[in-house]
């Protein structure tokens, strides 16, 4: 179980790994004072103004209780939890590929790559962009796929990650640009 609490926002995860998080919460009322609060296996400490502490056994368990007394809100479901974790490890695998390849961005590959570029890296970037469609196409039919899933039937991130395509290698990308630069500076054409 999880919860963080600061300025309005409650991020919590429940005991079965539900996460959810709201704006505009009043702050949860609890036997200690607190301006921001963290709760998680790995610590608990609350922030009274400028100064940080950590929680005693007796507050970490009021915090628990509180968590099991939440009841999730309607959109919060393990379909969408499992689907936004998706869309961000697809959005990574992109700039894994977008960095890796030193765009300045995905514009920066959308306009090197457009139609009619005589751009010298037109073809990587045709490329990268292909890939993309592919990841997108893959993580659109996964969403429908895990949407109409029963709970107790959804596989892991993980195994819905692993179905994913990963991004070839760099040289998939770039491989005939590299020839063409040295091809043109000897003289080979």
């Amino acid at each position: 179980m999880k919860l963080e609490y600061e300025n309005g926002t409650l991020r919590v995860e429940n005991a079965e790994g539900l996460r959810w998080q709201l704006a505009d919460v009043q702050k949860p009322q609890l036997a200690f004072d607190y301006d921001a609060l963290h709760v998680s296996a790995d610590g608990a400490l609350r922030r009274t103004g400028p100064n940080v502490h950590p929680l005693a056994d007796d507050e970490v368990q009021q915090v628990r209780d509180f968590i099991r007394q939440l009841v999730p809100p309607p959109w919060a479901t393990f379909q969408t939890q499992i689907t936004a974790d998706l869309r961000a490890f697809s959005r990574g695998l992109i700039n894994s590929v977008v960095i890796q390849l030193e765009y300045d961005g995905l514009l920066d590959v959308m306009i090197t790559g457009r139609v009619g570029s005589t751009d010298l890296y037109a073809q990587e970037a045709r490329r990268v962009l292909s890939y993309i469609d592919s990841l997108w196409n893959a993580f659109h039919g996964l969403a429908a796929q895990i949407k109409d899933t029963p709970t107790a039937e959804l596989s892991t991130v993980k195994e819905y990650a692993d179905m994913m395509p990963f991004p070839p290698s760099i040289e998939y990308f770039s491989g005939d640009l590299l020839s063409e630069l040295f091809d043109a500076a000897r003289g080979n054409r």
